[in-house]
């Protein structure tokens, strides 16, 4: 998974522009607009609940998670004092409070029931809950990544800025910044996840695979659309024999496979990063020497086709997909005239000149915006449509 900051827009492109191009839009701009925020939002929350605190449900799989460094100030100090909370609970109970967005990582137990400050959403517990001793955090928690520790984005930097997250360590990285193969750039765009290289020099093994990673095409030609040697989409007969083993109980696997391993000897001194096609796990040997040393290395989840982000986003997905607003809007539209999309449209464009003003006003004075800031300024657009529907109209 990758994430980039892009520089601003050039100035002078924006005033080369028809000045009436940019005052107007219709209804399928703000529809796909939003359709394109809704996507973005299930690649971040994945299917993460916004009502409910995850906290009585043990360590979560995959969600959502924020670092609170209001409540646990002592942790831009110390990593290991943070605490990360759930996507309900960064709404009902840390509401103003200074959050690092985590994006999503595994096997992880919401901390807000185990602060000072009671969660708002469990209330049943009579008191602050013991630390969540299998929790793992590192440097995010503090707002800050890579080997280079600086926040994301970097307010020092003026250039477009790309990170990628290791599946192992969960850590965010500039790619600069590690050991990587030549080429790496091209490969970084191409990948469906990404091992950095500090995980790959700790977990040895993974260099027995190097030769199922993205590598660039031999003697291929510089250019914009370099090609990429990727891994075959269809499983081989090794790969489906390690599916069907993994569908069998567990004693059963490791009877047929104890004496079966298939891992491969990679003819490739790899040496770096490695950056995987996203069915790259379905090659990982299932035979019963190397289960137990992917539990030694506490690795298993590699073995989970619903550990990897690709999943956690298609989750999202079909989430919004049932109750999308931009399949809402489009059916919207459809029932109604031009004349009448024309007057939605007015009244769009209205309310959103009318929150840009309300909203330049908190940014003058730099305060932040709260939820009853939000309901007041909607209440006072309703007003002023009663009070316009009120007024008599005279046609000349």
């Amino acid at each position: 998974m990758s994430v980039t900051n892009s520089a601003s827009v050039n100035a002078a492109d924006v005033d080369e522009a028809n000045p009436l191009e940019q005052s107007t839009i219709t209804m399928l701009d703000v529809l796909e607009e939003e359709k394109e925020l809704e996507e973005e939002y299930a690649a971040v929350l994945g299917g993460s609940d916004e009502k409910e605190c995850t906290y009585a449900k043990g360590a979560i799989q995959r969600q959502a998670l924020y670092s609170c460094l209001t409540c646990c100030p002592e942790a831009r100090e110390d990593p290991k004092k943070s605490a990360g909370v759930c996507l309900a609970c960064s709404y009902r109970c840390h509401e103003n409070h200074e959050l690092i967005e985590l994006y999503t990582r595994r096997n992880f137990r919401c901390d807000c029931p185990t602060l000072e400050k009671r969660c708002a959403l469990n209330p049943q517990l009579e008191a602050v809950q013991p630390k969540n001793a299998n929790n793992l955090y590192n440097h995010n928690f503090q707002g800050v990544y890579c080997k280079c520790k600086r926040p994301y984005p970097d307010p020092e930097r003026t250039t477009e800025e790309t990170m990628l997250q290791c599946v192992i360590c969960e850590d965010w990285f500039h790619l600069q910044h590690m050991e990587a193969p030549a080429g790496s750039e091209k490969l970084s765009n191409a990948c469906s996840e990404m091992i950095c290289d500090c995980c790959m020099e700790r977990h040895e093994f993974l260099r027995d695979y190097s030769g199922l990673a993205l590598q660039p095409a031999a003697g291929a030609k510089e250019s914009a659309t370099e090609e990429v040697n990727v891994v075959d989409s269809h499983p081989t007969k090794n790969e489906q024999q390690s599916e069907q083993q993994s569908e069998q109980p567990a004693e059963k696997r490791l009877k047929l496979s104890d004496d079966s391993c298939r891992r491969p000897k990679s003819s490739i001194e790899h040496k770096g990063a490695a950056f995987w096609a996203n069915d790259w796990r379905k090659a990982l040997c299932r035979c019963g020497k190397c289960l137990e040393l992917y539990k030694e290395q506490c690795v298993e989840f590699l073995l989970d086709a619903e550990d990897s982000v690709e999943a956690y986003e298609k989750r999202g997905m079909k989430r919004i997909e049932e109750n999308s607003s931009y399949e809402q809007g489009i059916r919207a539209l459809a029932s109604i005239d031009r004349t009448k999309q024309i007057d939605v449209i007015t009244e769009y464009n209205r309310m959103g000149d009318k929150l840009k003003e309300f909203l330049q006003s908190f940014a003058a004075n730099k305060k932040v915006v709260t939820e009853d800031d939000i309901k007041r300024f909607f209440a006072g657009m309703r007003s002023e449509k009663t009070t316009a529907v009120s007024q008599p109209y005279f046609c000349r």
